[in-house]
Formats: structure tokens, C-alpha cells, sequence
């Protein structure tokens, strides 16, 4: 709560959308999942959002100095090819990738997914997601279908 409340803290005065809970949220209240904690990680979503829109709005009419200077990388490249794409990071640094970070990205890459939390997420971030070229998913069957893939290629 207390990270969360700090990026909350940084958010612009002049923007702010109530959160996006389900009907039988109680802030405050104690239940499975995080209770009041989830209001907090919630204002700190959409600050983080925000953000990240941004900074892809930049990426896509970078300034001069921008111009090979960065690189875009999704969670699902790293998900989908771990090592190639770690490899790719650390290239692009000039750094090599040690042994214990590749096991380390193959341990973080993998995990099940909750359709609420998705929903949320698909609700504050949906902007840096159309840019990045993330689907948005329809119902929990559509999360577990791995046969349909929810990325097309991203605009940056």
C-alpha cells in the first residue's frame, strides 16, 4: 500500500477517473485478493499508465537525441522468447547476459492470469496497450485460449 500510495502521490492534479472496481468491492474491507489495498494499486495503475502512455507518444515522434537511443520491449517477448529477448536487452547495452539472469528470466516469465485484474488493467492502461499492439480480451475463456494470440505488432 505504501509504494502504491507514493506513485498515487505523483499523479497530475488535473486528471483523475474513479477506479475501476467490481460492484462487490468494499474499500477498506478485508477479502481475498488484497481488499482496500486493491483502491491503492488501482490510483497507482492509472498513474503508471498515464505515464507510460506518454512516454510512447514520445517514442513515437522521438526528438533527435531520442533517435536510436531506446528500445521497446513487451513483457510477452520476454514471455514468448526469454533468453533471445534478454539477450536482445543487454545487446542493445553492450552488457552479456549472466547465466543466473536467464534462469532468473525463465523463473519470472510464468504464471497464471486473473481475468478481473486484467480487466482493470485493460481499462487504465488500454492507450501505451494499442500502442504496444496488445489485443484486449473479451472474457476468461479468451485469457486461457492460447491457441489466439493477443498480440499483433505494436506501433512503436
Amino acid at each position: 500500500i505504501r509504494e502504491s500510495l507514493q506513485v498515487v502521490r505523483s499523479r497530475d492534479p488535473r486528471i483523475h477517473r474513479m477506479p475501476f472496481l467490481d460492484a462487490s468491492h468494499k474499500l477498506g474491507g478485508k477479502k481475498e485478493g488484497g481488499g482496500g489495498s486493491d483502491y491503492h494499486a488501482l490510483g497507482a495503475m492509472e498513474v503508471i499508465c498515464s505515464s507510460m502512455a506518454k512516454t510512447l507518444q514520445t517514442a513515437l515522434h522521438p526528438p533527435d537525441w531520442l533517435q536510436g537511443n531506446y528500445m521497446a520491449v513487451r513483457y510477452e517477448d520476454l514471455v514468448v522468447e526469454p533468453i533471445k529477448t534478454l539477450r536482445r536487452v543487454y545487446g542493445f547495452v553492450n552488457l552479456a547476459v549472466s547465466p543466473e539472469m536467464e534462469k532468473f528470466a525463465l523463473n519470472m516469465t510464468s504464471g497464471p492470469g486473473y481475468y478481473q485484474q486484467i480487466k482493470q488493467v485493460e481499462e487504465y492502461c488500454h492507450q501505451p496497450m494499442a500502442l504496444l499492439g496488445y489485443e484486449r480480451v473479451g472474457s476468461p475463456e479468451e485469457v486461457k485460449d492460447l491457441s489466439r494470440t493477443l498480440l499483433r505488432k505494436p506501433q512503436l
